[in-house]
């Protein structure tokens, strides 16, 4: 096999890119990043193109300030980035491409009878957007929709691809409920570098709840707050890490100085949080599958998520049955899936966790236990060649692809 990544990005394609070259099977990684860049990943630059024209456009636009013209250039980036990159396919005898970035490659493939694995690493387009929209109007703000354009191409990346990849059953179910036929889809969680991200010892005694990403409505930190407040621990704090956007000072409100906003972290440090901190809340309106997640459970963090973060894919690589607890909430042995849109259930997860320390333990001690189950890198990508192998010749495959 000759695998071409197309990827206007980074994501976790450079992971998989990475993956893929050690295993002898990459043909080249099609990206708008540099190469210094991708050589931080371990990809030798023979095997990189490096498109970075729409990269440094996007970055100027994003210095200007102002998210409406953010969204609105994203067509014309994407257009432009695509194009450019459906030339550098040759050789391939499959394709896996991000979606948005892909039509123009997609194209090609066809006329070329090589297969293409489309990767959705969000919801399906059109639930997205109907999520945050729906959240947005709850809390009375403005919301730079998605370009139509950038929908529209995405809709017909769907119908053009063999299969397409999602890393959670979220998503597996958003593509479901706008009638995406389940044959065309794979199902592949996302790994995380168990290597940097790796327990250690608590510092002090404080219950610690930490969360990791954007300060945005779409991460739902105004319910991880909301949670926190009703909760009410004594001695605990709740640490948001991540940039603060635009729209973070109107999700804090009625805070106290139990809550500290930590700004934007390295990942070499971020380590550090993660194994001083007790529990790792992601209360996302949508999201396809989180990595810090994966990072938080690789260090030892018990895990609450809603259900449309992709936690739940983490979680359920304990291969128990969850507990049916009171208001939605399924206990499983490293965490807690919650209903979304719900802090009293956060709330309730973590006064739970907050008055029992052996369960807390246990609770970590399974979290650990996934490290050894499939949550790396390199399990990811073998999850992945075997979905090639299916696609290069499906009919005498007869390994399963939903993993």
């Amino acid at each position: 096999m000759k695998i071409s990544i197309v990827v206007g990005g980074r994501w976790h394609a450079f992971d998989l890119a990475r993956e893929l070259h050690y295993a002898g099977v990459l043909h080249r990684l099609i990206t708008n990043y540099p190469k210094y860049k991708t050589r931080k990943w371990g990809i030798p630059d023979d095997k990189v193109v490096s498109l970075p024209l729409t990269l440094l456009l996007g970055k100027a636009i994003y210095q200007i300030g102002e998210e409406k013209l953010v969204m609105k250039s994203q067509a014309l980036l994407h257009n432009l980035f695509t194009k450019a990159a459906s030339r550098y396919l040759e050789g391939s005898t499959l394709v896996h491409g991000w979606s948005s970035f892909s039509e123009p490659a997609l194209l090609w493939a066809k006329q070329n009878g090589i297969p293409f694995l489309l990767e959705r690493s969000s919801a399906h387009m059109r639930v997205q957007c109907q999520l945050l929209r729906e959240e947005y109007q709850r809390l009375n703000l403005d919301w730079a929709e998605t370009h139509p354009d950038v929908v529209a191409q995405e809709l017909r990346e769907y119908e053009l691809a063999d299969k397409v990849t999602v890393p959670s059953l979220f998503v597996k179910g958003s593509f479901l409920n706008q009638k995406f036929p389940e044959k065309r889809l794979v199902l592949n969680h996302f790994g995380t570098n168990i290597k940097s991200f790796s327990p250690g010892l608590k510092q002090d005694n404080v219950f610690r709840i930490i969360y990791a990403g954007s300060l945005s409505v779409r991460k739902g930190i105004h319910y991880l707050v909301k949670a926190f407040m009703e909760a009410d621990i004594s001695n605990s704090e709740l640490c948001l890490v991540g940039g603060a956007t635009a729209e973070t000072p109107h999700l804090l409100t009625g805070v106290d100085e139990r809550i500290k906003l930590i700004g934007h972290v390295p990942q070499p440090q971020l380590v550090d949080y993660y194994r001083n901190s007790s529990v790792f809340v992601m209360a996302s309106i949508e999201e396809g599958l989180a990595y810090v997640q994966a990072q938080a459970l690789a260090c030892g963090l018990p895990l609450i998520c809603t259900t449309n973060t992709g936690g739940e894919d983490l979680l359920r690589m304990s291969g128990v049955q969850p507990v049916k607890l009171e208001m939605g909430i399924e206990e499983y042995p490293a965490g807690y899936l919650v209903p979304v849109r719900n802090s009293q259930a956060i709330a309730t997860c973590l006064q739970i966790l907050a008055q029992d320390k052996n369960l807390l333990l246990s609770k970590r001690e399974a979290a650990l236990s996934f490290r050894a189950t499939g949550l790396d890198w390199s399990s990811y990508a073998q999850r992945a060649i075997e979905s090639y192998k299916f696609l290069h010749n499906p009919e005498s495959s007869r390994k399963k692809i939903e993993v």
